[in-house]
């Protein structure tokens, strides 16, 4: 079965593959981007393919839309291909999956890596995994020997290289680099194991009354499947304990090991110690910590106040309980001599340097207390706090009923729908875009309704969620008009204003000379665009780029913003950024017809206003979408506001087919650089 060899017969497939219900003709008209009658011709070519195969053809629900029959829609996903992946970490590097077109730093961590995970592997073993020759191979043995961890050695025996040392030195170095790890194998591993030990950490937090963070749930739960299936084979010498050794941590490691046949008090101690290690989003006021270092914090507010010449509380209030949370982990990480890694250390030194150097100089009280000295990492954890509360961005909606918009960063994507939100209903009250971690703290009393261009978890509050597309098409508006109208936040469905139902009525009482015209002149005037020619955004770098060789999403993403790293506007961090929020949230930031909206928050790794336009000719796909993408547009922004002027151009250009048109037929550069000039971009 091969909808490959009929025009737009494979994105008609996927297009009602996805759907959950019957697809609308006007969805499959501005999906395809062909006209009705080639929607049309392309359904029976399908239907042809699918009557070849003895399966049922594409169904017309009258009235409703199309949709392909349980059966069909069956046999098609069983015929697809399903790729291999290792689910073991004995598997991952047992010979089967390579590891190729890394970067050296990559490439070096992946390697020590491997060498710390297998008994021992031998020169030819790394040329196969890492697909690199022998001399690129004894090149990075020696750069590894020479930045090994204190207390950790690369010893050769017959069968090849292996790591010496004490095993738990090891372990430290593997979950200290365990997300950076994680984002190296992705492409190859699919872990089994995951699913128990969240429901066994959950079960912890109910015992401790403490939360974890989003971001340490999913690290513990990557690294508790590592970690198990290394205790089978690698043990920790024994251990006693002390009376002050033991907490209600220790008591579930112990028990958790236990239902796994691993009877170790050394065993539980250490991952006692590894999950007490991480943030929490809550701590209970029962945790003996809290008394310890409620007051060591406010020292350091009071401290940073005297040198800062600044006046904020010290008491409980929100700087002081949310540094207390965080002094919690803190303090297990400099015990347990966890070496925190953070990625964007150097960009809030430079973001905040005077602010960083200020809190350098505050937590002396903590150092103090811990006798040790907090790194530049943890540093420039706790500047993020008091610099939050020097700004006091803490922004709450009105107290009226709303509708809240969401996306990853709170920039980019969702200001593009937050637009056309209030252009179309323009006696509602949109609140946003705000992120994820704002989404999770806010006050819900006046939200009606929460709209967001990436999935978000089940509100405990019960207010409907709508996942949405950045450009929503005919039927999404229907279900977004259905939804407002559900929430009482508009009289009924057609109260926005709709450019067909306009066109409609002017031809019925005038004749329209030029129907595309007045098509676009509305649609400018409905998204309150001006048609005079502006200048791009005063201060902003641009930059241009057309790509003809084939290249993969990853590849694509990190050549599309190279120019704004290079001319120093982001960082590289950014980048990484980007590419972790597409794999946690997947093609969300694919916003239109091929078009994807590369970007992340400002503290990311943002120096200066900027933007890149990278068009390939080979179009590409993010892991498991079926989107193709051509256009990757890269925004840096360095607040909320000053890039939405070229945001705005961006989306009047992205609903102009014959603009979208000319955008695909593009050949070379210049030619890139004219179209984006058409549409006021550079």
């Amino acid at each position: 079965m091969d909808f490959t060899h009929i025009k737009h017969g494979e994105t008609l497939i996927n297009e009602l593959l996805t759907s959950g219900s019957s697809v609308p003709l006007s969805t499959l008209i501005e999906c395809l981007a062909i006209s009705r009658r080639s929607v049309f011709y392309t359904i029976n070519r399908v239907n042809e393919e699918l009557a070849a195969n003895h399966l049922d053809e594409i169904e017309n629900i009258r009235g409703v839309g199309y949709r392909l029959p349980s059966t069909t829609r069956k046999a098609i996903l069983e015929a697809q291909p399903t790729k291999v992946m290792a689910t073991s970490y004995h598997e991952l590097f047992a010979g089967q999956f390579h590891f190729g077109s890394l970067e050296a730093a990559d490439r070096l961590m992946l390697t020590f890596f491997c060498l710390l995970s297998r008994p021992a592997t031998s020169l030819t073993e790394q040329m196969t995994i890492f697909r690199v020759s022998k001399n690129t191979v004894i090149k990075d043995n020696h750069l590894i020997s020479q930045h090994l961890p204190a207390g950790l050695t690369i010893k050769n025996s017959r069968k090849g290289k292996y790591v010496a040392g004490d095993e738990a030195l090891k372990r430290r170095w593997v979950f200290e680099n365990f997300r950076q790890l994680s984002e190296l194998i992705q492409p190859q591993f699919a872990g089994n194991d995951s699913a128990n030990f969240r429901q066994q950490l959950k079960l912890l937090e109910r015992i401790t009354g403490n939360a974890f963070t989003n971001d340490s749930m999913t690290l513990l739960v990557n690294f508790a499947h590592w970690l198990i299936e290394r205790q089978v084979n690698h043990h920790l010498p024994a251990r006693h304990l002390s009376a002050n050794d033991y907490s209600l941590t220790l008591t579930w490691a112990d028990s958790l090991l236990n239902d796994l046949h691993i009877d170790s008090t050394a065993e539980a101690t250490f991952l006692a110690e590894i999950v007490n290690t991480q943030a929490f989003q809550h701590v209970s006021q029962d945790n003996p910590m809290i008394p310890l270092l409620r007051p060591i914090a406010s020292q350091m507010i009071r401290r940073f106040n005297e040198i800062a010449a600044v006046n904020l509380p010290t008491s409980d209030q929100s700087l002081n309980k949310k540094l207390t949370v965080h002094l919690v982990s803190t303090y297990y990480r400099v015990k347990y001599h966890i070496n925190y890694r953070n990625l964007l250390v150097n960009q809030i030194k430079n973001s905040y340097r005077e602010t960083f150097e200020l809190v350098k100089q505050a937590v002396q009280p903590f150092n103090n207390f811990t006798g040790e000295t907090l790194s530049d990492d943890e540093v420039a954890l706790i500047t993020v706090y008091f610099s939050g509360a020097l700004r006091n961005t803490e922004i709450q909606p009105k107290e009226k009923p709303s509708v809240l918009v969401i996306c990853s960063s709170g920039i980019g994507t969702s200001e593009l729908l937050i637009a056309q939100l209030r252009s179309r209903y323009p006696s509602v009250h949109f609140v946003g875009p705000y992120n994820t971690f704002q989404f999770e703290n806010i006050r819900y009393q006046s939200i009606r309704l929460v709209l967001s261009t990436i999935a978000l978890p089940t509100m405990p509050e019960q207010i409907p969620v709508m996942t949405v597309p950045v450009i929503p098409g005919e039927a999404d508006w229907q279900q977004i008009g259905a939804r407002l109208h559900a929430a009482h936040l508009i009289a009924n469905q057609h109260q926005s204003i709709q450019l067909p139902t306009l066109m409609d009525i002017i031809a019925t009482h005038t004749k329209i000379v030029d129907p595309e015209g007045l098509e676009n002149d509305l649609k400018s005037y409905l998204n309150n665009q001006s048609t005079h020619t502006v200048s791009p955004t005063a201060g902003s770098q641009t930059t241009v780029a057309f790509v003809k060789h084939p290249v993969n999403w990853q590849e694509a993403l990190r050549f599309a913003m190279s120019q704004l790293v290079a001319s120093n506007v982001i960082t590289e961090q950014y980048v990484h950024k980007i590419i972790e929020l597409t794999k946690t949230h997947g093609d969300y930031m694919a916003i239109c017809k091929g078009v994807f909206l590369a970007h992340a928050t400002p503290s990311a790794g943002v120096n200066e206003l900027g933007f890149s336009y990278t068009l390939f000719q080979h179009p590409f796909r993010v892991d498991h979408s079926e989107k193709k993408i051509s256009l990757v547009v890269g925004l840096a922004p360095v607040d909320q506001r000053q890039h939405l002027t070229i945001l705005g151009r961006l989306l009047r250009c992205l609903q102009d087919d014959q603009w979208l048109t000319k955008l695909h037929q593009v050949s070379d550069r210049d030619e890139l650089v004219k179209i984006l000039a058409d549409g006021q971009l550079v």
